[in-house]
């Protein structure tokens, strides 16, 4: 059964509600919270994207899906002739949002965290529970927004997260998850109750880390 809800808005909390469906039996949720990629962080090759909640559709997914292929075309044009200059005038971007390679924990979460979803939309959930991290996917409607099915993703000892650091010279939204393998990745949480989420792992400095 989907779950309607305001127009335009991204439901925070009707999201880490629902996602809860897909905790494994026994496991106790802690903190969950909406995660999107964070600023520069790279997109995995399209076949190591994980394919979730194939065939479900909400009312109006079919059109719209139709419409952002045809949007999808024209703005690759666009990015195409707007950034050429730029990439022989030496105005790459610096710095970086991921480190350890996608075989990483790092790039394990950064992966769970550019879903394919072919008939859809999804709105990727980072859960901490009392044994893992887990990312789980909501269904989102691509016209009304309204919530759906849900499917667990990439999981994680929670062991294995050795810090956060929240990147506030980016914004206030950027943070940055490390493992204990020396990788990280970074992760935007847009909601004011992020806070929560991420004062359950161990702190490192905030700011740019070098």
């Amino acid at each position: 059964m989907s779950l309607r809800v305001a127009w335009g808005k991204v439901p925070y909390k009707e999201a880490r509600e629902r996602a809860t469906q897909a905790l494994p039996t026994g496991e106790r949720l802690v903190q969950a919270e909406v995660a999107f990629p964070g600023r520069k962080l790279p997109t995995p090759w399209r076949w190591n994207r994980p394919r979730v909640l194939v065939g479900h559709r909400l009312p109006g997914d079919r059109w719209e899906g139709t419409k952002r292929a045809f949007w999808w075309i024209f703005w690759r044009l666009d990015a195409i002739l707007v950034t050429g200059p730029e990439l022989f005038g030496g105005r790459r971007p610096k710095g970086k949002a991921l480190k350890g390679g996608w075989g990483s924990l790092g790039g394990g979460l950064a992966t769970a965290l550019w879903p394919r979803v072919p008939t859809t939309d999804a709105l990727p959930v980072l859960q901490l529970t009392d044994r893992h991290l887990h990312v789980s996917y909501v269904q989102r409607g691509r016209r009304r927004g309204e919530l759906g099915a849900v499917e667990p993703g990439w999981s994680v000892a929670a062991g294995e997260v050795a810090w956060v650091r929240h990147r506030t010279d980016i914004d206030a939204d950027t943070f940055e998850f490390g493992f204990t393998d020396g990788s990280w990745a970074r992760v935007q949480l847009r909601s004011q109750h992020a806070v929560y989420f991420t004062k359950c792992f161990p702190q490192a400095a905030p700011g740019r880390p070098w």
